[in-house]
């Protein structure tokens, strides 16, 4: 407990290494479209998830990251449906995902909906070890907290790079990095 306030403390102490994916502007360039058949397509003509190799190829020397989803997918598809787009070494890493945290409407009026959805997902599982890829996670400097500031595990995307960007792929690369030697120090 707080001894000022005699609210119970947060502590962040779920060390296992998280990573929040967004499907859209993440691991391909551009939005989902959808057709009266249920087939899928992108708006910028990009075949979908050109960059999830890419992906499994980062994540390969780390067994231990887990994946939880962000994306929009999951208002019109199962998760079931949503997880089969991914290759495989992706998908048996999905552990959750945000669907179904409500946003403040504030938040959803200025943007940072998506950054308070992960920060509520990362608060409720008391994760330490987190970074979110995505092309919509804006608004951290107001969503920070005295237990946890959220510029560090945010890498916001162009949408028209995804993580073909090199420089999100060094922010990925990095912090996978960090949490390896965390975890074996």
């Amino acid at each position: 407990m707080s001894k000022d306030l005699g609210l119970p403390v947060l502590v962040l102490d779920e060390p296992t290494p998280t990573l929040f994916v967004d499907f859209d502007g993440t691991l391909h360039r551009g939005h989902a479209l959808l057709d009266g058949s249920g087939r899928v397509s992108l708006d910028t003509g990009n075949p979908l998830f050109e960059f999830a190799p890419l992906l499994v190829s980062l994540l390969e020397p780390y067994p231990r990251v887990e994946i939880v989803l962000t994306t929009s997918w999951l208002y019109k598809f199962s998760l079931e449906r949503v997880v089969s787009y991914l290759p495989l070494p992706l998908a048996k890493r999905v552990v959750g995902t945000t669907h179904g945290i409500k946003s403040r409407f504030g938040y959803l009026q200025d943007g940072s909906a998506r950054t308070y959805i992960i920060r509520s997902y990362v608060f409720a599982h008391r994760l330490k070890n987190w970074l979110a890829i995505d092309d919509s996670v804006y608004g951290a400097y107001h969503l920070n907290t005295s237990v946890l500031e959220l510029e560090p595990h945010l890498v916001l995307l162009d949408a028209k790079k995804g993580i073909g960007d090199t420089e999100a792929q060094q922010r990925i690369r990095n912090w996978l990095t960090e949490v390896h030697g965390a975890a074996t120090s």
